[in-house]
Protein backbone atom coordinates (compact mmCIF):
# COMPACT_ATOMS: atom_id res chain seq x y z
CA UNK A 1 0.00 0.00 0.00
CA UNK A 2 0.94 3.42 -0.53
CA UNK A 3 1.87 5.22 2.89
CA UNK A 4 -0.60 8.01 2.18
CA UNK A 5 -3.12 5.49 1.76
CA UNK A 6 -2.14 3.36 5.30
CA UNK A 7 -2.29 6.99 6.91
CA UNK A 8 -5.52 7.44 5.90
CA UNK A 9 -6.54 3.85 6.80
CA UNK A 10 -4.63 3.80 10.09
CA UNK A 11 -6.76 7.33 10.86
CA UNK A 12 -10.09 6.30 10.27
CA UNK A 13 -9.28 2.99 11.99
CA UNK A 14 -8.08 5.01 15.18
CA UNK A 15 -11.14 7.13 15.13
CA UNK A 16 -13.55 3.99 15.27
CA UNK A 17 -11.45 2.19 17.71
CA UNK A 18 -11.49 5.56 20.06
CA UNK A 19 -15.34 5.21 20.15
CA UNK A 20 -14.93 2.09 22.38
CA UNK A 21 -15.00 2.38 26.01
CA UNK A 22 -11.35 2.60 27.10
CA UNK A 23 -11.53 4.04 30.59
CA UNK A 24 -8.93 4.61 32.16
CA UNK A 25 -6.62 4.92 29.04
CA UNK A 26 -6.99 6.62 25.60
CA UNK A 27 -5.42 6.22 21.97
CA UNK A 28 -3.49 8.72 20.86
CA UNK A 29 -2.06 8.84 16.90
CA UNK A 30 1.19 9.85 16.03
CA UNK A 31 1.76 10.93 12.36
CA UNK A 32 5.51 10.86 11.49
CA UNK A 33 7.00 11.50 7.44
CA UNK A 34 7.79 7.50 7.16
CA UNK A 35 4.94 5.85 9.75
CA UNK A 36 2.14 6.56 11.97
CA UNK A 37 1.73 4.60 15.57
CA UNK A 38 -1.17 4.73 17.92
CA UNK A 39 -0.42 3.95 21.26
CA UNK A 40 -2.65 3.57 24.73
CA UNK A 41 -2.24 6.28 26.96
CA UNK A 42 -3.30 7.29 30.60
CA UNK A 43 -5.94 10.10 30.41
CA UNK A 44 -3.69 11.80 33.70
CA UNK A 45 -0.28 11.57 32.02
CA UNK A 46 -0.01 12.54 28.41
CA UNK A 47 3.73 10.63 28.21
CA UNK A 48 2.40 7.46 30.12
CA UNK A 49 2.63 5.48 26.91
CA UNK A 50 0.74 2.14 28.67
CA UNK A 51 0.89 0.78 24.92
CA UNK A 52 1.39 1.15 20.76
CA UNK A 53 1.66 -0.60 17.40
CA UNK A 54 3.89 1.49 14.79
CA UNK A 55 3.01 1.08 10.89
CA UNK A 56 4.80 1.74 7.96
CA UNK A 57 4.00 1.31 4.21
CA UNK A 58 3.94 -2.43 4.34
CA UNK A 59 4.28 -3.82 8.07
CA UNK A 60 3.08 -3.07 11.42
CA UNK A 61 5.36 -3.36 14.59
CA UNK A 62 4.03 -3.93 18.37
CA UNK A 63 6.53 -2.02 20.26
CA UNK A 64 5.48 -2.08 23.89
CA UNK A 65 2.53 -4.22 25.55
CA UNK A 66 2.05 -4.94 29.04
CA UNK A 67 2.72 -8.67 28.61
CA UNK A 68 5.11 -10.87 30.00
CA UNK A 69 3.95 -13.64 27.65
CA UNK A 70 5.94 -13.86 24.53
CA UNK A 71 4.04 -12.27 21.55
CA UNK A 72 4.47 -12.12 17.81
CA UNK A 73 5.46 -8.38 17.64
CA UNK A 74 5.63 -7.92 13.79
CA UNK A 75 3.66 -8.22 10.94
CA UNK A 76 3.77 -7.79 7.15
CA UNK A 77 0.29 -6.55 4.98
CA UNK A 78 -0.15 -5.05 1.55
CA UNK A 79 -3.48 -4.86 1.27
CA UNK A 80 -6.18 -2.78 3.41
CA UNK A 81 -8.10 -6.06 4.90
CA UNK A 82 -4.67 -7.33 6.04
CA UNK A 83 -3.83 -4.24 7.91
CA UNK A 84 -7.66 -4.25 9.16
CA UNK A 85 -6.85 -7.77 10.73
CA UNK A 86 -3.17 -6.66 12.53
CA UNK A 87 -4.31 -3.08 13.85
CA UNK A 88 -7.57 -4.78 15.43
CA UNK A 89 -6.32 -7.96 17.02
CA UNK A 90 -3.20 -6.04 17.97
CA UNK A 91 -4.82 -2.85 19.94
CA UNK A 92 -7.61 -5.56 21.41
CA UNK A 93 -4.13 -7.46 23.16
CA UNK A 94 -2.95 -4.14 23.74
CA UNK A 95 -6.26 -3.27 25.35
CA UNK A 96 -6.85 -6.79 27.42
CA UNK A 97 -2.99 -6.51 28.31
CA UNK A 98 -3.44 -2.87 30.20
CA UNK A 99 -6.81 -4.52 31.81
CA UNK A 100 -9.38 -3.35 29.64
CA UNK A 101 -11.66 -5.93 27.97
CA UNK A 102 -13.27 -5.45 24.89
CA UNK A 103 -14.86 -8.44 23.25
CA UNK A 104 -13.75 -8.91 20.12
CA UNK A 105 -17.61 -8.97 18.78
CA UNK A 106 -17.99 -5.37 19.94
CA UNK A 107 -14.82 -4.06 18.48
CA UNK A 108 -15.20 -5.05 15.27
CA UNK A 109 -19.03 -4.02 15.30
CA UNK A 110 -17.71 -0.60 15.97
CA UNK A 111 -14.89 -0.40 13.67
CA UNK A 112 -17.07 -1.75 10.69
CA UNK A 113 -20.14 0.38 11.91
CA UNK A 114 -21.98 -3.66 10.93
CA UNK A 115 -23.56 -5.64 13.80
CA UNK A 116 -22.29 -8.91 13.29
CA UNK A 117 -22.80 -11.62 15.80
CA UNK A 118 -20.34 -14.49 13.96
CA UNK A 119 -17.15 -15.32 12.26
CA UNK A 120 -19.35 -16.50 9.51
CA UNK A 121 -21.06 -13.30 9.58
CA UNK A 122 -17.89 -11.85 9.41
CA UNK A 123 -16.98 -13.44 6.10
CA UNK A 124 -20.20 -12.65 4.14
CA UNK A 125 -20.18 -8.91 5.43
CA UNK A 126 -16.08 -8.89 4.34
CA UNK A 127 -16.59 -10.70 1.09
CA UNK A 128 -20.00 -8.50 -0.05
CA UNK A 129 -17.71 -5.23 -0.11
CA UNK A 130 -16.02 -6.69 -3.48
CA UNK A 131 -15.60 -3.81 -5.54
CA UNK A 132 -17.99 -3.05 -8.54
CA UNK A 133 -15.86 -3.70 -11.36
CA UNK A 134 -14.92 -7.21 -10.14
CA UNK A 135 -17.53 -10.45 -9.90
CA UNK A 136 -19.16 -10.38 -6.69
CA UNK A 137 -18.66 -13.49 -4.23
CA UNK A 138 -21.13 -15.67 -3.59
CA UNK A 139 -20.87 -17.36 -0.43
CA UNK A 140 -22.99 -20.35 0.58
CA UNK A 141 -24.17 -21.54 3.63
CA UNK A 142 -25.06 -25.43 4.61
CA UNK A 143 -26.51 -27.15 7.58
CA UNK A 144 -23.19 -27.45 9.28
CA UNK A 145 -22.37 -23.81 9.42
CA UNK A 146 -19.74 -24.19 6.83
CA UNK A 147 -19.50 -21.68 4.34
CA UNK A 148 -17.85 -22.08 0.54
CA UNK A 149 -17.04 -19.18 -1.50
CA UNK A 150 -14.01 -18.53 -4.28
CA UNK A 151 -13.75 -22.82 -4.17
CA UNK A 152 -13.03 -22.76 -0.46
CA UNK A 153 -14.80 -24.37 2.27
CA UNK A 154 -14.51 -22.65 5.46
CA UNK A 155 -15.63 -24.70 8.98
CA UNK A 156 -14.77 -24.43 12.18
CA UNK A 157 -15.17 -27.53 14.30
CA UNK A 158 -13.24 -27.97 18.29
CA UNK A 159 -11.35 -25.30 18.53
CA UNK A 160 -10.02 -25.74 15.13
CA UNK A 161 -10.73 -23.53 12.04
CA UNK A 162 -10.41 -25.92 8.86
CA UNK A 163 -10.35 -24.22 5.24
CA UNK A 164 -10.37 -26.99 2.58
CA UNK A 165 -10.47 -26.51 -1.46
CA UNK A 166 -8.61 -24.18 -3.50
CA UNK A 167 -6.90 -22.88 -0.10
CA UNK A 168 -6.21 -25.59 2.98
CA UNK A 169 -5.17 -24.47 5.86
CA UNK A 170 -5.93 -25.62 9.59
CA UNK A 171 -5.66 -23.73 12.64
CA UNK A 172 -6.30 -23.74 16.26
CA UNK A 173 -7.60 -21.24 18.73
CA UNK A 174 -8.15 -20.96 22.53
CA UNK A 175 -10.19 -17.94 22.60
CA UNK A 176 -12.55 -15.47 20.26
CA UNK A 177 -9.79 -13.20 19.60
CA UNK A 178 -7.74 -15.87 17.88
CA UNK A 179 -10.91 -17.30 16.00
CA UNK A 180 -11.15 -13.74 14.61
CA UNK A 181 -7.42 -13.74 13.51
CA UNK A 182 -7.40 -16.89 12.45
CA UNK A 183 -11.01 -16.10 9.87
CA UNK A 184 -9.65 -13.11 8.70
CA UNK A 185 -6.13 -14.47 8.04
CA UNK A 186 -7.47 -17.17 6.13
CA UNK A 187 -10.09 -14.70 4.29
CA UNK A 188 -7.33 -12.70 3.46
CA UNK A 189 -5.16 -15.44 1.68
CA UNK A 190 -8.25 -16.70 -0.36
CA UNK A 191 -9.12 -13.50 -1.35
CA UNK A 192 -5.59 -12.68 -2.17
CA UNK A 193 -5.16 -15.88 -4.63
CA UNK A 194 -8.10 -14.13 -6.46
CA UNK A 195 -6.54 -10.80 -6.57
CA UNK A 196 -9.80 -9.05 -4.44
CA UNK A 197 -8.77 -6.41 -2.56
CA UNK A 198 -11.17 -5.28 0.18
CA UNK A 199 -11.15 -2.26 2.09
CA UNK A 200 -13.46 -2.95 4.95
CA UNK A 201 -13.94 0.71 5.25
CA UNK A 202 -14.78 1.41 1.48
CA UNK A 203 -18.44 1.83 1.71
CA UNK A 204 -17.91 5.16 3.88
CA UNK A 205 -14.98 6.06 2.45
CA UNK A 206 -16.06 6.23 -1.26
CA UNK A 207 -19.97 6.59 -1.25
Amino acid sequence: MKLKDVKCFCNEFYRRFSALDLHPLQLRYIETEDSVSVALIKHDEAAGIEASVTINCDSVRLLKINCFDRLDSFFTFDTPLELYTNLLTLLLMCCHASGIIISPSEAINTTLGKKIKTWRELVIYICSLSPKEQATIVVQENHQNALKFLKTTFHVDDGMLVTDGFYKCKIKFKDQLELVRAVLDSLCAVLKIHDYIINPFAIEQNP
